[in-house]
C-alpha cells in the first residue's frame, strides 16, 4: 500500500510537470509563430506597396503634372479608353478597378477603425458586406468571394488595400510598331520575365522616359495560337477600346515593356476559419473580353485585421508640383482633396501599416480573470479589445516609402 501511494504520488507529479510543459510548449510555439506570421506579412505589404507608382523610368506622379501633360501625349495612354475618353482624360470610363492604372494606391478604410477608436475582435471572424468599409465601391466587392464557407470572404474591422502598377521586371523593347493592330517586339530569350507567376498574362505595359501606357494583348506568345517568339500585337476588341494606331512611337532600345499588375490585399476567413491575409489578383487573359478577379490567395495565416494609414504630400492640389515632404497621415476615407480622388491618391507617398496578428491554436493555459482588467493592443492608433480565448495575440507595424514618389520624381 505504501509503494502503490508513493508510486500514485509519482504519476500525479509527472503528469503535473507533463501538463505543464505542454502548456509552456504551446506557448512558445504559438508566439513564434505569430512572430513569423507578422513579419512576413509585413514583408509582402512593403515589397509591394513600395513598387505603387512606378510607371517605368518615369513615375506616375511626375507624369500626371499638369506641365507634362499635353493633348498629343497624355499621362497614360490606355488603350481601354476610346479616343475621346482619352483625349478628355476620363480614365474613370474603363469601369473595372482592375484597369484604373492611372491611381497607384487605393484604400478603403472599415468603418470605425479609425486612429482612436476602439475595436472589439470577435473570437470567429465576422464575415462583411459592402457596407463594412467607406466608400467601397461595387465592382470591387464583387471580387471578394461571396459564396458560404468560400475561402477568402472578407471580415469585417480590416482595412483593404488596392495596388495597381509596373512589375518590377520587363523586357526591353526591340520594335514599336503602331497600327491596329500594333506590334511589340521584344528579345525572346526575355520571354519568361513576363510569365512569372502567371502563365498567360494578357495585361502589359510599355513605357519609355517621355511616355506610358497600358493595355490589353490581343495575341502573346503564351496563348494557345501563339504570335512569334518575342512579339505581341496590340488591337481593338476584347477590352481594348482603342490601339496605338496614332500613338507617337516609344523609342527602341530605351523603352521597356512590363506586366501591369493590380492586386488588392485585405484579410478574410480561411478554409480552418481563422483570418489570414489575403491577396486578389486581377487578370485578363489575351484578347478576352472581361478581367475578372482570380481566386483568392492565402498569403499569411493568424493574420486579424489590416490598419492602414495614408501620408499625403504637403501639396495636394493638382496644380501643384509635389514637395516630396509628407504633411499628413490619413485614413483611406480622409485623403484630400475630398472631392478629387484621382489627385488625392496619387499625392499619396507613405503607408503606415498597422497588423493585429493572433496564433492559430488557442493555447492550453487557463483563461484569465477579466476581472484584473482588459488587455488591448493597438496598431496605427487604433485600439483592439481581443477576446478571451487563450490564443497569443500582438501588433505588428511599420512606415513604408512609396519610393517612387520620393521627393516627387
Amino acid at each position: 500500500m505504501i509503494a502503490l501511494a508513493i508510486g500514485s504520488l509519482l504519476i500525479l507529479a509527472l503528469v503535473e510537470v507533463f501538463a505543464a510543459s505542454r502548456a509552456a510548449y504551446m506557448l512558445a510555439t504559438g508566439l513564434a509563430r505569430t512572430q513569423e506570421n507578422g513579419r512576413f506579412a509585413i514583408d509582402i505589404l512593403q515589397r509591394d506597396l513600395r513598387m505603387a507608382g512606378h510607371a517605368g523610368c518615369v513615375n506616375d506622379q511626375a507624369r500626371f503634372l499638369p506641365a507634362n501633360v499635353t493633348a498629343s501625349r497624355p499621362a497614360l495612354i490606355s488603350t481601354f479608353l476610346t479616343d475621346d475618353q482619352q483625349f478628355n482624360g476620363d480614365y474613370a470610363a474603363v469601369g473595372s478597378p482592375g484597369l484604373r492604372f492611372d491611381m497607384s494606391i487605393t484604400g478603403y478604410e472599415a468603418v470605425n477603425t479609425a486612429s482612436g477608436d476602439t475595436v472589439s475582435i470577435p473570437a470567429t471572424p465576422v464575415v462583411a458586406g459592402q457596407g463594412a468599409w467607406t466608400g467601397m465601391p461595387g465592382n470591387l466587392f464583387a471580387a471578394f468571394p461571396s459564396a458560404a464557407n468560400a475561402p477568402g470572404r472578407p471580415v469585417t474591422n480590416s482595412d483593404v488595400l488596392v495596388l495597381r502598377f509596373f512589375a518590377p521586371t520587363g523586357v526591353q523593347v526591340e520594335q514599336f510598331i503602331p497600327g491596329n493592330p500594333a506590334t511589340i517586339r521584344f528579345p525572346p530569350a526575355q520571354q519568361a520575365r513576363l510569365t512569372e507567376g502567371l502563365s498567360n498574362p494578357g495585361l502589359f505595359a510599355i513605357a519609355d522616359c517621355m511616355q506610358a501606357a497600358v493595355f490589353q494583348a490581343s495575341n502573346t506568345p503564351f496563348t494557345a495560337a501563339p504570335s512569334p517568339a518575342g512579339t505581341i500585337t496590340v488591337a481593338t476588341g476584347g477590352l481594348n477600346a482603342s490601339s496605338f494606331f496614332a500613338t507617337p512611337p516609344f523609342t527602341s532600345g530605351q523603352a521597356m515593356l512590363y506586366r501591369a499588375e493590380s492586386v488588392i490585399y485585405y484579410v478574410g476567413i480561411n478554409g480552418n476559419g481563422n483570418p489570414s491575409l489575403y491577396r486578389i489578383r486581377f487578370a485578363a487573359p489575351p484578347g478576352s473580353a472581361a478581367v475578372t478577379a482570380m481566386a483568392p490567395e492565402e498569403l499569411v495565416e493568424g493574420i486579424e485585421s489590416l490598419q492602414l494609414e495614408f501620408g499625403q504630400d504637403s501639396n495636394t492640389s493638382a496644380a501643384q508640383t509635389p514637395t516630396g515632404n509628407i504633411a499628413s497621415s490619413v485614413v483611406a476615407s480622409g485623403v484630400q482633396p475630398a472631392g478629387d480622388p484621382e489627385t488625392a491618391w496619387r499625392r499619396v507617398g507613405m503607408v503606415r501599416v498597422g497588423l493585429l496578428a493572433r496564433s492559430t491554436e488557442p493555447a492550453s493555459a487557463e483563461q484569465r480573470n477579466t476581472g484584473e482588467g482588459t488587455t488591448r493592443l493597438s496598431a496605427v492608433g487604433v485600439v483592439f479589445n481581443p477576446p478571451d480565448d487563450t490564443r497569443y495575440r500582438a501588433v505588428y507595424e511599420d512606415t513604408v516609402a512609396l519610393r517612387n514618389r520620393l521627393f516627387g520624381n
